[in-house]
């Protein structure tokens, strides 16, 4: 469940009136289910949207969520993962979790701050919110443009300036940051889902938007055969073009956060397409075919003029190495290593190493 997703969905509860309580992880030490930003939804008919990893620990955070909805105070709880519940989550050891409860987005301000950041998935502008984690928690939004929406008193201009800071960043990362008086914030961009620009509308290219769609991730799709680019084929996309390569990836508005997948149907067009992404801003770019070839179009680039350099950063053969034969296990080698990228993960397997093991012969014996 995408960040866009419950934020939306919390926009409709507050428009309608109804209470509810918002729960995000805000910072994570060590082995724990869920990464930082994680959030869990509660609303006042007891369902729910969202989660913080299941088991024991988001049962706790439902059961004080649930008594504060009343009470409208918010809560910090730290969580220690022991080694036992470590091994009900399935993770190799323990770690530490701190959860935000906070059921006090009830105001007028509150309620347009988060119609604000709710319209951020559609594109239209990026965002930095700092929220202390504090009762009542106190909130300021810094945007792209130079708006500012919130006050935090005294700290105001050293928040700005902080926030500012993150959204200078390509990819920051949600979290707790701390100011020089000691006050703790949770700091979270909000921005457009990520985009895969799929160049080539074949089977692959079905699939990975098929894919991406699934993971929340915006797509279009360029191919120079109206056949393979119609709304008809990929009804969910943002464009669809149809049109000669070349001039429609150059002229495609291609961002530091756009990912490139090129999956054409030839070398010429394998070609023309890592031509113009190589010399784009897209953080990722990518080009299925096998190695030979990829060789081949380096050669021919370098040729060209696009710096070695570059092309150290192009994942050619694309996707993660899991022996994948089909379009749909392509695809999924394709957007694993994508989301790799993103997130920052190691593609290695999350296998859990001896120590898990040897918890679980202790627990067994007793």
């Amino acid at each position: 469940m995408s960040q866009h997703d419950v934020t939306a969905e919390l926009a409709r509860l507050l428009d309608g009136g109804r209470p509810c309580v918002l729960a995000t992880l805000v910072d994570a030490r060590g082995s724990t289910p869920q990464r930082v930003g994680a959030r869990l939804l509660l609303r006042d008919d007891g369902s729910t949207l969202g989660t913080l990893g299941g088991g024991c620990i988001e049962a706790d955070v439902l059961r004080v969520a649930g008594e504060m909805m009343a009470s409208r105070q918010a809560r910090v709880l730290d969580f220690t993962l022991t080694e036992d519940v470590a091994v009900d989550y399935g993770l190799a050891c323990g770690g530490t979790e701190r959860i935000l409860v906070d059921p006090t987005l009830t105001g007028p301000a509150d309620v347009a701050l988060v119609r604000k950041l709710a319209q951020t998935a559609a594109g239209g502008t990026r965002g930095v919110l700092l929220t202390t984690l504090a009762d009542p928690p106190r909130r300021l939004a810094v945007w792209v443009d130079g708006a500012v929406d919130g006050r935090l008193g005294e700290a105001q201009g050293e928040a700005v300036a902080l926030a500012r800071m993150l959204l200078g960043e390509r990819q920051p990362r949600p979290g707790v940051v701390r100011l020089s008086d000691g006050a703790e914030l949770y700091a979270e961009v909000y921005e457009a889902p990520p985009e895969v620009l799929i160049v080539g509308g074949g089977h692959v290219g079905k699939a990975v938007a098929t894919l991406a769609s699934f993971l929340g991730w915006r797509y279009s799709v360029i191919d120079d055969r109206a056949d393979f680019a119609n709304r008809q084929r990929f009804p969910d996309a943002q464009e669809v073009i149809a049109g000669d390569v070349e001039p429609a990836l150059a002229a495609y508005p291609v961002t530091p956060g756009t990912a490139i997948v090129i999956v054409t149907r030839g070398h010429k067009y394998d070609y023309q397409a890592l031509s113009g992404g190589a010399r784009s801003r897209a953080g990722y770019v990518g080009l299925m075919g096998s190695r030979r070839k990829v060789a081949l179009i380096y050669r021919q680039l370098l040729a060209d003029g696009v710096p070695a350099e570059r092309l150290r950063d192009v994942r050619a053969p694309i996707g993660l190495d899991i022996g994948a034969v089909s379009p749909e296990e392509i695809a999924v080698a394709i957007m694993a290593e994508i989301t790799m990228h993103r997130l920052g993960g190691s593609g290695g397997p999350l296998r859990a190493d001896e120590r898990l093991l040897d918890a679980a012969r202790r627990r067994a014996r007793v």
